[in-house]
């Protein structure tokens, strides 16, 4: 399997922060530094004074861009503090289709804090993670392509985004020599379910948390729109996560979140636990993962999730009539649930494991569609490291996702005499270039068909009942690991 560059590997598995305003960008990027070098000063009082000396790592070959700082960094590790900093720049320009052409910018900064507390004299098993995000500028889904399956997994809700926010707090305890642990805390569900390492090496935000999730579950209102995401990025939620791993080839973990309130607070620091609850389980198969494993890697998981809530039919009020000819209150429904399956293996490795190829394909379905607008997602591709000669660390990336819509939805659309939305999908093809360890350089296409699933045409401009043209996407992004 490939993950290289994945939100769980070269960007994105730090911590997040999400969506109170911030002010311009060297104010903010001026917060989070002085922000991290504070905490490097308070814990530094617990270094030993005379560090050994270390043999100095030329800059193209050191894992970070700042480096080890002199030897504090590792002293820090050695001590249970490991500090992150990783910054992400795209521009993307929307070649033909979508609602309208044109190129836009934007950045994200990932703060991340891990803490070990047996490193730090403390109890064994027991470590801390925070995480935050700050986003700004402008992404492609909302200004200019107008779909559904965002193509880029940094952008948040809004035309001009301008956002700081916690994403993630936990603390987690292992025992039973790694059998049993336990995660508590402000949790985000793509961190540990529905994960494929091949499908991590894509931009579309879909290859993450998939559309059968962020399409159907509740997310409140963050930025003042009425917005379904579930406890993904960029929101998490309060839960408890129970993992248990009798042996290194079979795994079990089961987490159980808030259910996202009526309002989401800005700061992710609101930590409100509702009475009903969005449960989640998964049961995996692991062969092979382990880097010195001589076969092949296999990864095979089998997951189901059930969100306690009540929901309101897309279609029909509570009458058993149709919302949009007769009005009235919408039927509600108690629950709702998904089923969904992964697949990843590395098919192919060269002797020197300097070449290789790796398949994943993940689908899953949410049945009931009276409350669902995905009814079923499905999403797949492969990956290929060291395509070219002497470009060993270098990802070739080709996938495709797809979303089709439930019957109430478009029974809704008919009876409002407005396009009838069908499904979305999209093709991606990218090119992880890996320039120095910290440094990746990543030029991406994609193409998107149905956008807004086939649905009418948000612009005032547009043509009554017309749909959004298929759209061309070129889009080229950065990432530096600090």
């Amino acid at each position: 399997m490939l993950n290289f560059i994945g939100r769980r590997s070269f960007y994105q598995r730090s911590v997040d922060v999400a969506l109170s305003d911030c002010g311009d960008r060297p104010k903010r990027n001026a917060l989070l530094l002085g922000a991290a070098f504070l905490l490097l000063l308070t814990a530094s009082p617990a270094l030993a004074e005379d560090p050994e000396p270390q043999q100095p790592v030329g800059l193209w070959d050191q894992d970070l861009l700042t480096g080890d700082w002199g030897g504090l960094r590792t002293e820090l590790a050695d001590k249970g503090m490991a500090f992150g900093l990783r910054s992400i720049t795209e521009v993307f320009a929307t070649a033909s289709g979508g609602i309208r052409r044109g190129t836009v910018a934007e950045n994200q900064f990932l703060l991340t804090t891990d803490l070990d507390s047996e490193k730090m004299g403390g109890p064994a098993g027991l470590t801390f993670h925070a995480g935050a995000i700050s986003v700004e500028g402008r992404g492609p889904g909302f200004n200019n392509l107008g779909n559904a399956l965002d193509v880029t997994n940094i952008e948040l809700p809004g035309r001009n985004q301008r956002y700081t926010r916690l994403w993630t707090l936990w603390g987690q305890q292992t025992g039973f020599d790694g059998v049993l642990s336990v995660r508590a805390g402000q949790l985000s569900v793509d961190d540990e379910f529905l994960v494929s390492p091949t499908a991590a090496n894509f931009i579309n935000s879909s290859f993450g948390w998939p559309g059968l999730g962020f399409a159907n579950l509740p997310a409140g209102r963050p930025n003042d729109q009425n917005l379904t995401l579930g406890p993904g990025y960029p929101l998490g939620a309060p839960g408890v996560r129970l993992a248990v791993t009798p042996s290194e080839d079979f795994a079990w973990l089961t987490a159980v979140f808030s259910h996202q309130p009526a309002s989401v607070d800005r700061t992710g620091i609101q930590f409100k636990v509702s009475g009903d609850k969005l449960i989640v389980t998964e049961l995996q198969y692991l062969k092979n993962q382990a880097k010195d494993a001589e076969g092949l890697p296999l990864m095979l998981k089998l997951g189901a999730w059930y969100d306690t809530a009540d929901f309101s039919d897309l279609h029909l009020n509570n009458a058993g009539r149709s919302l949009q000819r007769f009005g009235g209150t919408p039927l509600q429904h108690s629950g709702e649930q998904a089923l969904y399956g992964v697949f990843d293996q590395t098919v192919w490795r060269s002797e020197d494991a300097s070449q290789a190829l790796s398949l994943f394909l993940r689908a899953g379905t949410a049945p009931d569609q009276s409350v669902n607008l995905v009814t079923w997602y499905a999403d797949g591709g492969l990956g290929i490291k060291g395509a070219y000669p002497g470009r060993d660390a270098d990802i070739l990336s080709v996938g495709f996702g797809f979303a089709a819509v439930s019957n109430a939805a478009r029974a809704a659309d008919r009876d409002a005499r407005q396009p009838v939305r069908s499904q979305e999908a999209y093709i991606e093809l990218n090119y992880s270039l890996v320039l120095a360890p910290w440094w990746l350089l990543q030029p991406d296409f994609q193409y998107v068909l149905h956008p807004g699933f086939g649905g009418a045409n948000p612009l005032p401009t547009a043509i009554a009942n017309s749909t959004i043209p298929d759209a061309t996407v070129f889009g080229l992004r950065t990432v530096l690991n600090f």
